[in-house]
């Protein structure tokens, strides 16, 4: 087996590049322009992924209500307390559900702030 050897030849120093010399950035902008220009979403794309965030939040309060109202049915059996734990743990699972959707949407209204930002910084 053949192993790779380093270089014995010292070269000197490495340079660095002058900071004044600015040819390298009038590409990278270009390129970096481009870039962007490619990851802007399709209105179709922008529309698919709502409806899947909206569908996602309904079935997470459909399933906190009825985990709540499971808990609470169960409660209700083997304490025997009639329907009053079943009430309560219905009305903790919707808060829950919501609960959760009110995070999303504060979590959503914080991103759509910050790119409106980064927007207004990109054009001053």
């Amino acid at each position: 087996m053949h192993c790779r050897r380093w270089p014995t030849s010292f070269e000197g120093p490495p340079t660095l590049p002058d900071p004044a010399d600015k040819r390298d950035l009038d590409p990278f902008e270009a390129r970096l322009e481009a870039a962007k220009a490619r990851h802007v979403p399709e209105p179709r794309q922008v529309v698919v992924s709502a409806l899947a965030k909206g569908t996602r939040h309904a079935f997470e309060i459909a399933a906190t209500t009825i985990v709540g109202a499971g808990i609470g049915w169960a409660l209700d059996r083997w304490l025997g307390t009639g329907p009053w734990l079943f009430l309560v743990f219905v009305l903790l699972g919707i808060g829950a559900g919501f609960w959760n959707l009110v995070k999303a949407v504060n979590a959503e209204v914080a991103e759509v702030r910050k790119t409106a930002a980064e927007n207004d910084e990109d054009q001053v």
